[in-house]
């Protein structure tokens, strides 16, 4: 008998529903990170989420000790990050500007850390993880229907006609918003095909819709570069099962075309005066970010700290480059591990799409994974030209997929045969 398409993995039963108190205050965290209530509420620098930080991780440490056992599963994309923190925590003394590298640190990376933690052990459940997974595309889609309104009235724009972040924080920069929804963009469609409510899967693709177009807007050449790249490996991903993915691509892409031709076809052109000094300033980062670690033993192992590049960088500029900016700020092995991190949490991913492929009462399964190795992805290519390497971006679809990975506690048997290639039997199938 097969398996119904709503068939979820099982999850151990004793788990599903603890640390619920711990899960609600994840999911408004995952809120006010995206709507940054400083900004819309006349709170001033009240700091309402440091506050709602450590009181769901109060809150969920008491939990865990209570039931005994240890603090936290340590899955090994866990341990890679903790070993980023280590090296981080020791870069601090040997920085240039310790007292800016510990604040860069607690602010930033050190929260990272704990949500990482919090979200890989409250997200108990396939039904935890799609809701939070909600809840990220709909904050996102709001900042980009803001980001889009200001974008028609002409108001924060950069350069007179890119748009940047209706919010401030970290969708200021215009190519650090492009790579934030880009990454999101995936999880919209899966969102939009797996749901069953028509009103639900109609709002999911509006999102889509909404974090694409935005996107757009920025003029990012990095932000471009990602989607394109990201968005056809999706549709080809999908496209078996879904055939009018690719009549959907084409639609989009011909859409990006004719809402801006002239910008895309000199997105990347050397005549472009702009995209050439850009270029030319981005090699010159390059070979500073080697010249800055030069033959110094330390400044190899332990970096110039933190948020300290721009000390000795060109003009007071950042790295522009993820991997860079880790191996310039906090040293070569800790390097070694971010790029273990990102290609242990992309292998999960791409195991378990591969596994759930044919498994056809596992459709949203197999589906959330491609989102995710999407996703990643996305980040993957963006990441080389913005230093997002301590922001959100990465972190909650590398979560996701480690969330994946604990839920699915059995392993469907090989399934013999292909799949129909008639696209009424697929639909009764799946």
């Amino acid at each position: 008998m097969s398996v119904p398409a709503t068939s979820v993995p099982a999850v151990r039963s004793s788990l599903v529903g603890r640390y619920a108190i711990a899960y609600r205050g994840l999911i408004l965290f995952t809120i006010l990170l995206y709507l940054r209530p400083n900004e819309l509420l006349p709170i001033g620098t009240f700091p309402v989420v440091k506050i709602l930080t450590i009181s769901t991780l109060a809150i969920y440490f008491l939990d865990r000790i209570g039931q005994g056992g240890s603090l936290s599963v340590i899955p090994r994309p866990f341990r890679y990050l903790l070993i980023m923190d280590a090296l981080a925590v020791m870069s601090i003394p040997m920085g240039l500007d310790p007292a800016s590298s510990f604040g860069a640190f607690t602010d930033l990376f050190l929260k990272i850390l704990l949500i990482f933690l919090l979200m890989i052990n409250v997200v108990t459940s396939y039904q935890r993880l799609r809701f939070i997974i909600e809840v990220t595309v709909v904050s996102a889609a709001i900042v980009g229907a803001m980001t889009l309104a200001d974008f028609v009235q002409g108001k924060n724009l950069v350069g007179y006609y890119r748009a940047s972040g209706a919010l401030g924080g970290i969708f200021e920069n215009p190519n650090d918003l492009s790579l934030s929804l880009n990454m999101l963009i995936p999880f919209a469609v899966y969102l939009g095909l797996t749901r069953r409510n028509p009103l639900m899967r109609f709002m999911y693709f509006v999102c889509a819709i909404v974090l694409g177009a935005t996107s757009v807007v920025t003029y990012s050449r990095a932000g471009f570069l990602s989607m394109a790249l990201g968005g056809t490996f999706f549709i080809v991903k999908i496209s078996r099962r879904y055939p009018a993915a690719m009549a959907v691509g084409a639609v989009g892409g011909l859409g990006l075309l004719a809402s801006s031709p002239g910008r895309v076809f000199t997105m990347f052109a050397g005549s472009d005066a702009t995209a050439a000094e850009s270029a030319s300033a981005r090699w010159g980062l390059i070979k500073r970010s080697f010249e800055v670690a030069g033959m110094n033993p330390f400044r190899w192992l332990f970096g110039v700290g933190i948020d300290n590049f721009h000390i000795v960088s060109n003009k007071e500029l950042v790295n522009h480059n993820a991997y860079l900016q880790v191996f310039n700020e906090i040293g070569l092995p800790a390097l070694c591990f971010y790029v273990l991190f990102l290609a242990s949490v992309v292998a999960i991913s791409a195991r378990i799409a591969k596994r759930y492929r044919r498994a056809r009462g596992y459709r949203q399964v197999w589906l959330l994974a491609v989102a995710i190795q999407t996703s990643l992805i996305v980040y993957l290519i963006g990441s080389f030209f913005a230093s997002v390497a301590y922001l959100w971006y990465v972190y909650y679809p590398a979560a996701f997929a480690v969330c994946l990975q604990q839920l699915l506690t059995e392993r469907l048997p090989a399934q013999k045969g292909a799949e129909p290639r008639v696209w009424y039997l697929r639909r009764v199938q799946h």
